[in-house]
């Protein structure tokens, strides 16, 4: 039985449309064109590359979706938007991530101020300055909002950040391309505290700034995954800045290429841990680790998680190099439900170093040896 049709154009929309179900069952590519069927819990996702299309067919097709009913999709993933592409899908009430690319302006940003259920926003274009953001303030959609990224805009003015000051729910800001400089860093700071996270995918001449860093992390922010005590700011960053100084790590195109065969490898063949973290699901015994002498590192996973698995013989080599100055823990968030809620982890895998039952770091996702190395000896935690 269909819950309900949601009519698209006669003669249909250019692009890619797929229905899913929430919870489970394989996505389905649908035409978008006519009557579209939707039962209880199914949702449209819509993805249309019109960077190559002539001015005349991006009218036709804002005009397209500015005729569909308000509640079609619930992602949107538009290249070559224009203005009259972002005002047209800004009728979509019940998207939660919108995905723009193109040569759109602040005009066609300050248009999607109704969308009281986005969360997740990417914008690229080198014509976007920011100016548009200011429009969004107070609006339904700066209600909802919860992360925003911000990529090739090359013209991006950073005090236009301070618009997303009205934006109570922004928890996450990402740049790429984006230069992360003192300007950009006094606009983030201006948003904590519910700024909580930065990431920056740095580029040649958009490098982060020792200085820079150390502003960042000083204020509470987690910046690339990694966060820390503002008393712990400044030996994180300079140890970010020796590793570099070093070559001590990866760059970025090797790290991506290892990632990838570090997958593989994962799919050929699952790794085996060796028993070195300690598994605690009581959150007393817990407890009573944290009061020890004894620094103790907290491995937050779950056995659904890829990248966990890819993480934990990274912390058992390491714990097992410290020998006697360093305990691992590991928690699976599934079986402790406490765990992630008593840490403000938003997924895992999440690591936490505590010393005496005090937070010195923390970071997300799957790191190398030799950098979880340099931050443990960052905070006098060195192998035995």
């Amino acid at each position: 039985m269909h819950a309900r049709l949601i009519e698209f154009p006669e003669q249909g929309l250019p692009g890619t449309l797929v229905r899913y179900t929430e919870g489970g069952g394989e996505p389905v590519e649908v035409e978008a064109r006519g009557p579209v069927a939707l039962s209880s819990g199914s949702r449209l996702v819509y993805v249309i590359d019109a960077a190559d299309a002539e001015a005349a067919d991006k009218d036709a097709l804002a005009d397209g979706l500015a005729g569909l009913p308000s509640d079609a999709f619930v992602v949107a993933d538009l290249s070559g938007a224009t203005d009259g592409m972002l005002r047209a899908v800004a009728g979509q009430r019940a998207v939660k991530t919108l995905v723009l690319s193109g040569d759109f302006t602040d005009e066609g940003v300050a248009a999607l101020g109704t969308m009281p259920e986005l969360t997740d926003l990417v914008l690229e274009s080198p014509r976007f300055t920011g100016a548009g953001l200011a429009a969004l303030a107070g609006s339904e959609t700066a209600g909802s909002l919860d992360t925003l990224v911000l990529s090739g805009t090359t013209a991006f003015e950073p005090r236009s950040l301070a618009a997303l000051a009205q934006a109570p729910h922004l928890a996450s800001l990402a740049f790429e391309g984006v230069r992360v400089d003192h300007a950009l860093a006094d606009a983030l700071v201006a948003l904590t505290p519910h700024l909580a996270e930065v990431s920056v995918a740095e580029r040649p001449g958009h490098d982060l700034a020792l200085d820079v860093l150390e502003r960042l992390l000083a204020a509470g922010l987690s910046v690339n995954g990694i966060s820390a005590p503002p008393e712990n700011a400044v030996l994180f960053a300079r140890a970010a800045a020796e590793a570099a100084d070093t070559g001590a790590f990866e760059d970025e195109d090797q790290d991506q290429d290892q990632d990838q065969e570090d997958a593989e490898d994962f799919e050929d063949e699952e790794p085996q841990e060796r028993g070195v973290l300690r598994e605690v699901t009581d959150e007393a015994e817990l407890d009573r680790l944290l009061a020890g002498p004894v620094p103790v590192l907290v491995d937050l996973t779950a056995p659904w998680c890829g990248p966990c698995a890819l993480l934990t013989p990274v912390l058992e080599d390491v714990v097992e190099s410290c020998g006697d100055a360093l305990t691992g823990v590991k928690i699976d968030v599934d079986r402790a439900g406490w765990a992630q809620e008593r840490f403000g982890a938003m997924g895992v895998p999440t690591v936490i170093l505590l010393r005496e039952g005090k937070e010195s770091f923390r970071f997300s996702g799957v790191v190398s040896g030799p950098r979880l190395t340099g931050w443990l000896a960052a905070v006098g935690v060195t192998a035995g």
